[in-house]
């Protein structure tokens, strides 16, 4: 469930990176802060309602609905953490190579 979300999230700032760079011409470092621009509010407040909806599951006292929902959040949190501080160094890094 939560591969799903964050695979999502990261191919949505994939594809305004991609765009900036191949329609625009921008660096990879002018794509990357045109990706964060476009998309990087739009996944900061989905990630957080999302991350307080299973957070408001995990406090069911069905044990295995507030596991999976305590899981979740903290899945969705570290992705939105590596999308924001490991993903815009690893483009910069190998995505700045031009043809």
């Amino acid at each position: 469930m939560t591969l799903g979300i964050v695979v999502d999230d990261t191919v949505h700032f994939l594809s305004k990176f991609l765009r900036a760079r191949r329609e625009q011409g921008m660096n990879a470092e002018d794509a990357v802060r045109y990706a964060f621009s476009t998309v990087g509010t739009a996944l900061w407040v989905t990630s957080f309602v999302l991350m307080l909806g299973f957070g408001i599951l995990a406090l069911s006292h069905f044990q295995l609905n507030a596991g999976m929902g305590l899981l979740t959040a903290i899945t969705i949190g570290f992705a939105l953490v590596a999308d924001f501080l490991f993903l815009p160094p690893l483009l910069m890094l190998f995505g700045g190579r031009t043809k």
